[in-house]
């Protein structure tokens, strides 16, 4: 058995969320679909091709979020049934098909096989999403029933004058850095879910523009369009829209940078209009980031386990031969300190043990 990182996108719209709900019957979840048709995909070389894979999203969007390049991870053979490897190209290029046929909304950018026991959602060092805000320039544009392009419905938020610039980039710089996001997001989520709230966040805001740029001069005249984005390791329930809904809110006069403030610093210190939180569809997934070295497939498993105890014995068994036995015998010692001789040996057995979560007898380190 094999693991293998998928990177995809969707559109949120139609589905019920990202993560699977049901490992049973129909699921309109973008994991639920997106492991279903892989299954089907690889069914001939699965010796129960109506068993569910194993599958781990490395993001756990809301409901109607979009993204354009999220993570899975599934779990299948890594060999076909007559022994040949699988052929990941042909898998992405077959799926996508199937997707497309069958109007899914989901499509798979690239497959590659990772490690075993490679963890999609722990292993990220940077989330990197994107808030999609529309600002109307003057109070009867955005009343005067003018239709936004119909190619950017349901990809941006509109927010009527008056609007700040100036205050919404304070009120960004006030939540860059690290904070206590607990009014940010729901205090069940972070008793389920997140034991700390405290983030470290980084903001830009960028000028948008409309999908179809140039074909819609009057609504470009009269509508700014402004990308928010948002980077941290992970966030919490909601953390984003409530996040935007704040900067908004300080932009808008609905309240002040020091009640921003306040807020962060106090979860306590209560304010009504921060409490909300904007509408999914205008939320994008825009990148989830690895260290190259823990994208690295080192083999199997099973072969790096044995291969760290072969070492591991053969390091042992020249540290008995030079007077380290009651060294070896301490289990009460993290840290042996082992002749120059050794020092390649050791660092070979250590790097081994950090791929494959191997048990030593003990652990010997220089």
């Amino acid at each position: 058995m094999g693991r293998f990182l998928f990177y995809f996108s969707y559109v949120g719209t139609r589905y019920r969320g990202l993560q699977r709900q049901s490992t049973t019957g129909i699921d309109d979840t973008v994991q639920g679909r997106l492991v279903d048709f892989t299954r089907d995909v690889l069914r001939r070389d699965l010796s129960d091709p109506t068993a569910t894979l194993s599958s781990l999203v490395s993001s756990r969007t809301d409901v109607g979020v979009h993204a354009l390049n999220n993570t899975i991870t599934v779990d299948f053979p890594d060999r076909k049934l007559n022994g040949e490897q699988h052929d990941l190209l042909w898998i992405q290029k077959i799926l996508n098909i199937k997707l497309g046929k069958k109007g899914e909304e989901i499509r798979v950018h690239s497959i590659q096989q990772v490690a075993d026991n490679f963890r999609c959602f722990g292993k990220p060092y940077r989330r990197h999403y994107i808030y999609r805000l529309g600002i109307f320039k003057d109070s009867a544009y955005a009343s005067s029933g003018t239709p936004l392009p119909i190619i950017d419905r349901g990809f941006v938020h509109l927010i009527h004058p008056p609007f700040s610039m100036d205050k919404f980039l304070q009120a960004a710089e006030v939540m860059c850095g690290t904070n206590n996001f607990t009014s940010f997001t729901s205090v069940k989520k972070i008793t389920e879910e997140f034991k700390n709230p405290v983030r470290t966040v980084s903001i830009n805001v960028k000028r948008g523009a409309p999908y179809m740029a140039g074909s819609t001069e009057e609504c470009q005249d009269k509508l700014e369009f402004w990308d928010v984005h948002i980077i941290s390791k992970s966030f919490m329930y909601k953390q984003i829209r409530r996040m935007v809904n704040g900067l908004v809110a300080v932009a808008c006069d609905m309240c002040s940078v020091e009640d921003l403030k306040q807020t962060l610093k106090d979860p306590a210190h209560k304010v009504k209009i921060l409490e909300r939180s904007f509408p999914p569809w205008a939320l994008f997934l825009n990148n989830v980031e690895y260290y190259p070295k823990d994208l690295i497939y080192p083999g199997p498993l099973p072969q790096l386990q044995k291969e760290y105890r072969t070492l591991s014995k053969t390091l042992e068994k020249y540290l008995h031969l030079q007077g380290y036995d009651n060294d070896i015998k301490d289990r009460t010692r993290d840290i042996i300190n082992v002749p120059d001789s050794c020092s390649v040996l050791n660092n070979e057995i250590y790097s081994i043990g950090q791929i494959s979560d191997s048990d030593s007898s003990h652990c010997v380190r220089i």
